[in-house]
């Protein structure tokens, strides 16, 4: 099953939000803002990703994975969401900080 109708307006306007604060960072970036002003920018992007995220996959376990269980394939769809964890924990654990020490000293 795909998305629904109603996860499709709530995740688009959601990922709206996202391109909105996105596009606001590049802007800020470009302009060379205070970075802890660039940062809390991110931060409101990352959050629009989070609840687009948290809307599919609510509406993934909703819908998908009920039906799935119905016709006796929930093997299947528990493996896609443990390789979805798992690799969504290993994206995490690769991030490197940067050692950059002259982050505002232009």
């Amino acid at each position: 099953m795909a998305i629904t109708n109603e996860s499709r307006d709530k995740l688009k306007a959601r990922l709206s939000k996202a391109i909105g604060h996105l596009n606001a960072v590049y802007k800020m970036v470009d302009e060379q803002k205070y970075c802890i002003d660039i940062l809390n920018q991110l931060k409101a992007v990352q959050s629009a990703l989070d609840k687009s995220a948290e809307i599919m996959l609510k509406d993934h376990l909703n819908t998908c994975v009920v039906e799935a269980v119905q016709n006796n394939d929930s093997a299947r769809v528990m493996e896609e969401l443990w390789q979805l964890l798992r690799h969504s924990s290993e994206v995490d654990s690769t991030e490197t900080v940067s050692t950059k020490t002259d982050c505002c000293g232009t």
